[in-house]
C-alpha cells in the first residue's frame, strides 16, 4: 500500500466513523446532557452518565478517539507529502494538524481524571476538571481552520495531488473556520461537517487517483 492510498482511506474511513461514532452511536447509549441547567450541574450529569455506563463510554471513546487520530494523521501527513511550491506550508499544516491531536490527548487525560475524581466522591475537584477538558476544546476550530488554510494554500501552490478547486475549498472552509466558528455552535458544527464533505471528497479523489 502506498502513502497515497493510505492517506486516501484514512479521508475517507476516518471522518466517517468520527461521525457515526461521536453523533450517532455515542449520543442514543450514553445519552445527551440537558444544556438548560447550569454548568456544574450539566458536567457532573454527564460526569454521573459515564460512571454509569464506564465500559460502553470508554470503548466509544477509545474508538472514536482512533478515527480522529485517523483523520487528522492523514491531513498531517498530506501535508508532509507536498515537495514542491507548497512544501513549506504543507510542512506548517502537518504541525498545525500534530497540535490539534495534542489538543485530543490533553482533553482526554483531564477527562479521564474527573472521571477518577468522582468515584473518589471528590465531585468538586471532578467538576473543575471535566471543565478544564471542556475548555480545551475551545480552541479546537481556529486550529483546525488554520491547518486547512495552510494545507489548501500549499496544495494550490503544488497543483498536486488535487485539483486547485478541491485545495481552494480548503483555504475557504479553513478561513470560514477560523473566523464564524465562535459565532455560534450551530454555525461552528454546520461549517465542521462541511469541513469534513471536503475531507471525504479529497479522500475519494486521491484514492481514484492512485489507482
Amino acid at each position: 500500500m502506498t502513502t497515497k492510498t493510505l492517506i486516501s482511506w484514512l479521508m475517507i474511513i476516518c471522518p466517517i466513523g468520527m461521525i457515526v461514532v461521536f453523533a450517532g452511536v455515542e449520543p442514543a447509549i450514553m445519552g445527551e446532557a440537558d444544556e438548560s441547567l447550569p454548568t456544574q450541574d450539566r458536567i457532573l450529569s454527564t460526569l454521573n452518565a459515564f460512571s454509569d455506563k464506564e465500559l460502553a463510554g470508554n470503548v466509544i471513546n477509545l474508538v472514536g478517539l482512533l478515527f480522529m487520530i485517523g483523520w487528522l494523521s492523514a491531513l498531517a501527513i498530506l501535508g508532509k507529502t507536498l515537495n514542491e511550491n507548497g512544501a513549506a506550508l504543507g510542512s506548517v499544516a502537518s504541525l498545525v494538524f500534530t497540535a490539534v491531536l495534542a489538543i485530543l490527548a490533553v482533553s482526554l487525560g483531564l477527562s479521564l481524571g474527573a472521571i477518577d475524581l468522582l468515584a473518589e466522591g471528590n465531585m468538586d475537584a471532578a467538576v473543575t476538571l471535566e471543565l478544564a477538558s471542556e475548555s480545551a476544546w475551545y480552541g479546537f476550530p481556529q486550529l483546525l481552520g488554520i491547518g486547512y488554510a495552510l494545507l489548501g494554500l500549499g496544495l494550490v501552490l503544488e497543483r498536486n495531488p488535487l485539483p486547485r478547486v478541491l485545495a481552494g475549498l480548503f483555504v475557504l472552509a479553513g478561513i470560514a473556520l477560523f473566523i464564524l466558528a465562535p459565532v455560534g455552535d450551530g454555525l461552528g458544527f454546520l461549517l465542521f461537517l462541511i469541513s469534513i464533505l471536503l475531507v471525504i471528497t479529497s479522500g475519494i479523489f486521491l484514492l481514484r487517483r492512485s489507482d
